[in-house]
């Protein structure tokens, strides 16, 4: 089949386009408050740390470690943010430049690190361990374990619990002929404690030296209305792509949806029109 002869993707008119900026206004500050939550769960940072910022995204780790950190110690550290994408280390980068941040961008597969064995103090992973690593992320541990100093500590994460996941597939079911699913399943299979805990140990790390520790956290997700209507654009595409019912039934899928997440336990609607949602977090710990 020619280019030219090729289908074209269908794309419901309603929906807002999956671009960068519409995944970073889903996310809100989610990241920031996922590294915080996390980062509580270690000692502080001591002088002269050199921190690797694994999967660094546009640097919502480096951002909260930097404000946790009193200036004479902030003067004294090092942070070396990598990413397989060069989009998010070039956003690093100037988010470095203008923040006057002690780190550099590099790209880096997390698979496969180009730094020497005992490079760093401390070794995070904010919201990186299940989207991105081959290998259920044992690879990219064993990596993490091998350039970290003796002593050095590890720092993973993940979520507990997706609150959206149950409202968009609702949505999918009672919307679209034979109830097809999304193709998003939220990464379901790391909602178990258990399993990022046999990562870690399978990554090179004692049984004994590795903590579990579940937390929470929470997120506005601004405008109700307009949140929701992210969310269904940005994760309830079925899959296969979407389909003109998706067009016909959008208005009734995101009204189940902003239904169906009101009624979670974790929802709270506040007085200005916007949402607070609460997110359970797993933080695992480590020390080689």
């Amino acid at each position: 089949m020619t280019e030219s002869a090729r289908p074209k993707a269908f794309w419901p008119r309603q929906m807002i386009p999956p671009t960068p900026e519409s995944f970073k206004e889903l996310a809100r500050d989610g990241g920031e408050r996922l590294a915080a939550v996390s980062l509580a769960q270690i000692p502080a940072i001591p002088a002269g740390a050199k921190i690797h910022d694994n999967g660094c995204g546009s640097g919502a780790a480096t951002t909260v470690i930097m404000a946790s950190l009193p200036p004479e110690v902030a003067a004294s550290i090092s942070i070396t943010g990598t990413d397989i994408s060069r989009g998010a280390v070039d956003s690093y980068r100037a988010r470095a430049a203008s923040s006057s941040w002690p780190a550099e961008g590099l790209v880096m597969d997390a698979d496969s690190l180009s730094f020497p064995d005992e490079t760093f103090t401390h070794s995070f992973g904010n919201a990186m361990i299940f989207v991105g690593p081959r290998n259920n992320g044992i690879d990219a541990v064993k990596e993490m374990h091998r350039t970290l100093k003796p002593g050095g500590t590890l720092l993973l994460n993940c979520f507990g619990h997706n609150n959206v996941l149950e409202p968009i597939r609702k949505a999918s079911r009672e919307t679209r002929a034979g109830g097809i699913l999304p193709e998003w399943d939220s990464f379901e299979q790391w909602t178990d404690p258990s399993l990022i805990a046999s990562i870690v140990e399978a990554g090179g790390f004692e049984k004994e030296a590795i903590k579990v520790i579940p937390c929470h956290m929470f997120v506005n997700i601004g405008n109700y209305e307009r949140a929701t209507t992210l969310v269904w654009s940005m994760r309830g595409m079925p899959s296969g792509g979407w389909r003109e019912e998706d067009e016909e039934k959008w208005d009734e899928a995101v009204d189940i949806v902003r239904r169906e997440l009101q009624q979670t336990e974790e929802f709270r609607m506040l007085n200005d029109g916007t949402a607070e949602v609460k997110y359970p977090v797993i933080v695992v710990t480590a020390t080689k």
